[in-house]
């Protein structure tokens, strides 16, 4: 008989280690985390003004500083909290203190009384949210096949294009109709219940070894939980020989670093998710300011603008996802970007009047709103394509070399790379348009951004993966 039959199972075993269980903890988790960001931006003035005490002259650049902070801790820490959580014996420990260290941090923010507390309170969320999101896309991988991944991940985007969305709008209804902190009571209550659906998630790969130590599910045998498991040992890749089947020792992080960028798929992926980001950085920095001169819209006008930038996310961002699993990141990248090039410049051209559409407002004002509603139809392409690449090529080269990446595969390390990468362009992103949008005006500026739009496409197209090209080359394949 076998002594795994003796073990006894937890209480809610099946649906609490089922996969659509564990994408659900995942999408909610980053849900709340999307929506807390956005969640502190009408409360602001009230946190600053009423409660630290901050002099109404500095009020905006202290704002700056407090959102600006967000961005930087998740850059400066994203590398560090990658390699810590590949080195975890479980992605639920660090899931679950990921989501208590944004709970301690939303608490300090709320309860501060001292400007010094804020800016605490907002680094400690900044890493709390920052490890959500990579432990939480390592911990999707660890639990469904690589072919799902982008279907996965364009459901998740929904409930993230949801809570981005939802955050301020909620945020400043809230503070207006029930008070400062019953506001922040709905945030700490979002936070809790994440907590405690991770507490109740069971990681899939922890079955591959019962409580006994005996193999559950292993070679020649199966269970009825088998189908569960995605056991990266059966993924077979046509392009790819096993030069070597035996597992390989776990490699240094240097080493492990420099085999990652010696692909240049990875750089490229890293490269269009910056871009990506610069250019969703760019509405928030330009697009109030440019309508409210050029169109007399006010803050419902532009809120609802921005709708039409995001909403479309909700549900085109699946259907996105499913196309990356038919075709590879090379096709919806390429079309993403190059279908943006035009949308851009055209954002740019509504008002200007060498165009026969710019010399009427009413005409201006449509076009500008159908070129902000294809964009965010456009985006989608765009999203995940750094997470999804990463994840393609280090499943390839676990592959060809099976336990290189130490026994949780450096998912946590490649996505902290995606997170880094995007996290430079929200940061590079408003200082450039900014920049430009002041010495050269807005026309130019987007004119400039279709520009680098073109040039991402034709590098993503050049340079990216199909949904055969899964070829691992170079250094890839040097023994550690």
């Amino acid at each position: 008989m076998d002594a795994g039959n003796f073990c006894t199972k937890p209480i809610g075993y099946r649906w609490r280690s089922s996969t659509p269980f564990i994408v659900s903890c995942i999408a909610i988790a980053l849900f709340t985390e999307t929506f807390l960001y956005g969640f502190i931006v009408p409360i602001l003035p009230e946190i600053l003004l009423e409660r630290n005490h901050v002099g109404p002259s500095d009020l905006q650049r202290v704002t700056y500083q407090i959102l600006t902070l967000y961005g930087a801790v998740s850059m400066a820490s994203s590398l560090f909290i990658g390699e810590l959580a590949d080195r975890a014996g479980s992605r639920q420990t660090p899931l679950i203190l990921s989501l208590i260290t944004a709970l301690v941090g939303t608490l300090a923010l709320a309860v501060s009384t001292n400007l010094w507390g804020v800016f605490i309170g907002r680094i400690i969320q900044g890493i709390g949210g920052t490890a959500a999101w990579i432990v939480g896309f390592a911990t999707l991988r660890d639990s469904i096949e690589g072919s799902n991944m982008g279907k996965a991940s364009g459901f998740i985007q929904g409930f993230v294009s949801v809570g981005a969305l939802s955050g301020p709008a909620f945020g400043g209804l809230l503070l207006e109709l029930t008070g400062y902190w019953f506001t922040w009571g709905i945030a700490l209550l979002l936070l809790i219940i994440d907590i405690v659906m991770r507490v109740l998630m069971i990681e899939q790969r922890s079955f591959k070894t019962d409580c006994c130590g005996s193999q559950v599910g292993g070679q020649g045998e199966t269970n009825e939980y088998s189908s569960l498991i995605s056991d990266t040992s059966t993924r077979s890749y046509d392009s790819l020989k096993d030069d070597d089947p035996e597992p390989k020792h776990e490699i240094t992080a240097l080493s492990f670093y420099r085999i990652i960028f010696s692909q240049t798929r990875v750089v490229t992926a890293l490269l269009c998710s910056t871009t990506y980001a610069i250019i969703l950085a760019s509405f928030g920095t330009t697009v109030p300011t440019h309508v409210k001169f050029s169109f007399g819209w006010g803050s419902l006008a532009t809120g609802l603008l921005f709708i039409g930038l995001q909403g479309p996310a909700i549900v085109v961002s699946p259907l996105c996802g499913w196309l990356r699993d038919k075709v590879g990141t090379k096709i919806p990248a390429t079309a993403g970007f190059l279908s943006l090039a035009p949308l851009m410049w055209l954002l740019g051209a509504a008002d200007q009047p060498q165009f026969f559409w710019g010399r009427d407002e009413g005409s201006a004002k449509a076009v500008y709103i159908a070129a902000a509603i294809g964009i965010g139809i456009a985006t989608n392409l765009l999203s995940s394509i750094g997470t999804f690449e990463l994840t393609a090529v280090v499943d390839a080269l676990e592959s060809q070399q099976p336990g290189i990446f130490g026994p949780n595969g450096g998912y946590s390390r490649i996505y902290s790379l995606s997170g880094l990468s995007f996290s430079v362009g929200l940061l590079v992103g408003p200082l450039l348009s900014g920049a430009l949008a002041e010495s050269i005006g807005y026309y130019h500026m987007n004119t400039i951004l279709a520009s680098i739009c073109v040039s991402m496409g034709i590098t993503a197209f050049t340079f990216l993966g199909g949904k055969a090209s899964l070829e691992i080359y170079g250094p890839g394949r040097e023994e550690e």
